[in-house]
Order: structure tokens, then sequence, then C-alpha cells
């Protein structure tokens, strides 16, 4: 408490006031005081004088406590207000308790007036002290959120980087083979690369959308592999699932190496080669992938595909506690004699074991072309 109070005592009867101050002095109380009757004076006395504690009487000539009260809670809310009165009843107390008012004390026992202000003090010294701190804790997550933005933002940056490196680098490749390492390498970071630069946009950066997620990587890796023949229909079914970081990497990258198997072994094609100088009208035919016809050259041209109406289909749907992803194309099919779980193939062992780090189960169907079921649920921390 400070040495000494500032006091607005709202009043009319000069000796009620006289009496409210000898109890202050009785009881040890430093104060200085201001005596106010009119709303006018009440007023400039919140603006300049800057009370500590507020004392009204119920009602007065000229003005009355229940608007002093209003008044006070728009101005000065944090001021304890105490109505100090011979006529306030126990209903009408309780009303105002409920407005804003910190206590009651009757003008007929005023030995309660100094322990209703000290009462009063320690709980605005208290709710001070809560607000100071939740403001210093709000200061402290927003620098937070700050930082996370900033870690999230550096590290998608990190990512592009890496990627581009990879880029540049595998313009000196000459092994098809080697070039698709690097190419395939490339994506995978840009997978995690997205996933970072929806954290850093996201309003919580707890959480992302990974339904849209979805959405952006397999367009965006759609048109990495065929965007020279675009014979590849795409289809996307996902609700607008919130996944947290710890989810959403290892899932985007299963979803980057399930779309690239398709997009790389399902829809094999037919081209035919005339040669450079036009000098021959005969074709000779060759089979490739769809990822191959970059490399074609310009006097080459695309016959057929095997099949015409081409899909990639992207379901991600949550199933009672559970979350199913599934990417199923209508190609040519897995192979026969090749199991998943024990190929040698970077791709397949990468969704394997990540599978497994999100406690998952994986579903091969080859009925139909080619569909990976992921069946696992959020990772709780």
């Amino acid at each position: 408490m400070k040495e000494e109070l500032k006091i607005i005592i709202l009043e009319d009867v000069q000796y009620d006031v006289e009496l409210i101050e000898y109890e202050l002095r009785r009881e040890g109380i430093k104060f200085i005081s201001k005596q106010v009757e009119i709303e006018e004076d009440f007023i400039n006395g919140l603006d300049i004088f800057r009370p500590d504690v507020i004392l009204a009487d119920h009602s007065l000539p000229k003005f009355d406590g229940v608007s002093a009260l209003e008044i006070a809670k728009k101005i000065a809310p944090e001021v304890p207000f105490i109505f100090v009165s011979g006529k306030i009843g126990d209903e009408f107390a309780v009303d105002m308790l409920k407005k804003g008012a910190t206590d009651y004390v009757f003008k007929n026992n005023l030995t309660k007036l100094v322990p209703a202000i000290l009462r009063a003090l320690t709980e605005r010294d208290e709710l001070t002290e809560l607000k100071k701190s939740k403001i210093e804790l709000q200061i402290a997550l927003q620098e937070k959120e700050m930082l996370l933005k900033e870690i999230h933002h550096r590290v998608k940056n990190n990512l592009i980087m890496i990627s581009n490196l990879l880029e540049l680098q595998s313009h000196y490749i000459k092994d098809k083979t080697d070039f698709n390492f690097f190419r395939e390498s490339q994506n995978r970071a840009n997978s995690m690369a997205l996933i970072h630069e929806r954290f850093y946009q996201s309003s919580d950066l707890k959480s992302i959308d990974f339904g849209d997620y979805i959405c952006t990587l397999a367009t965006d890796l759609v048109n990495t592999y065929v965007n020279a023949s675009g014979q590849i229909k795409l289809i996307t079914d996902v609700e607008n699932i919130m996944l947290d970081i710890d989810t959403a990497i290892p899932l985007g990258l299963i979803l980057n190496e399930l779309l690239t198997n398709s997009l790389k072994y399902a829809f094999p094609v037919t081209y035919s080669c005339e040669p450079s100088d036009g000098t021959s009208a005969s074709h000779a035919t060759f089979s490739c992938r769809f990822e191959d016809l970059t490399s074609i050259s310009s006097s080459s041209t695309v016959q057929e595909s095997a099949n015409k109406n081409s899909m990639i289909t992207v379901v991600f749907h949550k199933i009672s506690d559970k979350f199913e992803l599934i990417v199923k194309d209508n190609g040519i099919g897995f192979p026969k004699d090749l199991d998943y779980k024990k190929t040698g193939t970077l791709g397949l062992e990468l969704i394997n074991r990540i599978t497994k780090q999100i406690d998952g189960i994986i579903e091969l169907d080859t009925s139909e072309g080619t569909e990976f079921k992921i069946t696992f649920k959020e990772l709780e921390i």
C-alpha cells in the first residue's frame, strides 16, 4: 500500500466527512482527501486527483452513488469503490456489488471502514499483479510465436536452397538413373519445405491444414513429372484436417513417395522418333515412362498411352479415431513378383520406415491398378 492514500469522498454532509476522516486517522491511515458533491467535480477528481480509493454515499441532492459507480467503472475501473451510507439495504448492496462496487460500509459502523479499504487495496494490488503477469505472458507467447515463425521460415528457406543446389548439380549429371536420384531428392526437400511454409503461415503454429497441403503437393508433383504430356488426371478427395508437425512431416514424405511411384511407373507410353535431319520416313517405336518425355528430342512424337484416361487419386479422411491416406492409380499395376515390404528401392523403403515411425499400417491393393492405403493415428506428444 502507498504511504499516503488519495481518497475521494462523495458526500454532501460535512459532519459525515469529518467522521470518515477521523476513523481513517484513528486507524493510522495517512491520506489526502477530496470531498465532492456533484458529477462535474467527481469526474474532475477522477481525471486530475487520480484517487486510490472512492468512498461514496448512496444518495446526494444533486448526484448519487449509483451514477458515480457507473462513471468510475468507465474512467477508473481499477480504483476500489466503497459505498458508505446509512440508507443502503442488503438487496441494494448486493446489486451494487454485481455492478462493480468493491464493498459497502454502514455509517453507524465505521469501524469496518479501514478493514474494507485495506482489503480492497490488497485485492486491487493482486489483480494488478495478475494483469501484469498476464500481459507479460502474452508478450512472451507472442515472442515465442515470432521465434517459431522465424524458425519455420528459415528451415523452409534452407530446404529450398538444398533443392536448388540439387537442381543445379543435376545439370551436370549425364547418367539418367543418377539424374532421377537428384530429382527425387529435390522433391523430398520441396515436400518438407512446403510443410514448414504452411506452419509459419498458420495462425496457431501448432498444426496445418493437411488437406490443403495434399492438393498443393500433388499438383506440384504432377506438373513436375508430366508437364510434357499433360495426360494424367489428378483427383483429390480430402478433408481439411489439422495435423501437428510431428505427424505432418513424415506423412508428407510418405505422400511424396507414393505419388512419385505412380507418376514414374504406372503409365508407360510409346513414342516414335525421326532422324533429326528428316531424311528418313521410317519410324522406330519405343516404350518409356511419362518422366522420360522431357528428354525426348523435338523430332519425337508421343503416339499413345497405355491408358488414355490415366488417373491418380489421393484420398485423405478421418474415420473414427484414425486417419486414412490413400494414393491409387489406374495404371499397369504393381509388379506381381515384387514385395513392397522387402524391396531395395529407396522410395518404398522410405514409405515402410516412415509408416512405422508414425505407428501406421500399409495395405496394398493391386486389383485395379495400384492402391496404397496408410492407416494411422495422430502421434501423441
